[in-house]
């Protein structure tokens, strides 16, 4: 019988190859320390980013204007993304000529809810803010949209240009303005992926990087609709419907609940 021997060179390699797996004491400590770092400026990040957050809460009178306290805005999505998005309006267009939580009368509910609305000379955007990850698919005429985040994961929601209508009909009746004096918004976060839905241009669908520049855009270079004085009126007339009690708010939720359900 044939004995079998194994090939110099390729024992040789073996052995060095398993050398090369070995990580020595130091190596792993380098690694421990590297990670240890990594997990510190992460943490570092995290609480300044917190820190501005809780500064520019109470900087930007979003409490004042909203009824929310900071860990209602900050731990709740949607909250979240409409202070975001409140916050960076201000910054473009001024503090006093942004609104949150704009609560009007409505056709089909007594009040609508309006996240984010802004007053400009340009005209009045009217904002309805998607604090949303993953996949959007939806179109003009379907009753609702679909997130997506994997196979597993899909959420339906409301069509948000419709909803946006019913906002913008209630601007147009409370202030008793045209139609072409607002420019309505529906802005879904940087973390979405817009690109699987099937909406005119005029709809304004934007992810949030992208709406912060249309509007830069427009105040730049759009016409002016509305005078310094109807601006300021406006502003007074719809600050008197920010903030408004608990009761008007709960009244509003269970409205929408109830024609949901209607629909479906």
């Amino acid at each position: 019988m044939k004995e079998t021997t194994e090939n110099p060179h390729i024992l040789k390699g073996n052995v060095m190859a398993a050398r090369r797996k070995q990580v020595s004491p130091i190596e792993s400590l380098v690694l421990l320390l590297w990670l240890i770092i990594e997990a510190i400026i992460i943490l570092i990040i995290r609480i300044i980013k917190f820190l501005y957050d809780l500064i520019t809460f109470f900087a930007s009178k979003y409490k004042l204007k909203s009824g929310n306290n900071f860990f209602k805005t900050y731990f709740n999505k949607g909250n979240y993304g409409e202070f975001v998005l409140y916050r960076k309006m201000i910054h473009l267009l001024g503090k006093e000529s942004v609104l949150t939580n704009v609560y009007l009368e409505n056709k089909n509910t007594d009040t609508t809810e309006i996240d984010v609305l802004a007053v400009s000379t340009k005209g009045i955007y009217v904002f309805e803010m998607k604090n949303f990850a993953g996949y959007i698919y939806g179109s003009d005429q379907d009753q609702n949209w679909t997130q997506v985040l994997n196979r597993w994961s899909k959420h339906q929601f409301y069509n948000p240009l419709r909803q946006n209508y019913a906002h913008t009909k209630a601007v147009e009746l409370f202030l008793e303005i045209s139609k072409e004096s607002i420019v309505p918004m529906v802005v879904f976060s940087n973390r979405s992926k817009l690109s699987k839905i099937d909406v005119k241009e005029h709809h304004n669908v934007f992810q949030y990087k992208e709406a912060v520049k249309f509007v830069k855009k427009n105040e730049k270079k759009g016409m002016d609709i509305l005078s310094l004085q109807q601006k300021q009126d406006f502003v007074i007339r719809l600050l008197d419907r920010c903030n408004m009690s608990e009761e008007i708010k709960q009244k509003h939720i269970d409205d929408v609940k109830a024609l949901q359900n209607k629909v479906v």
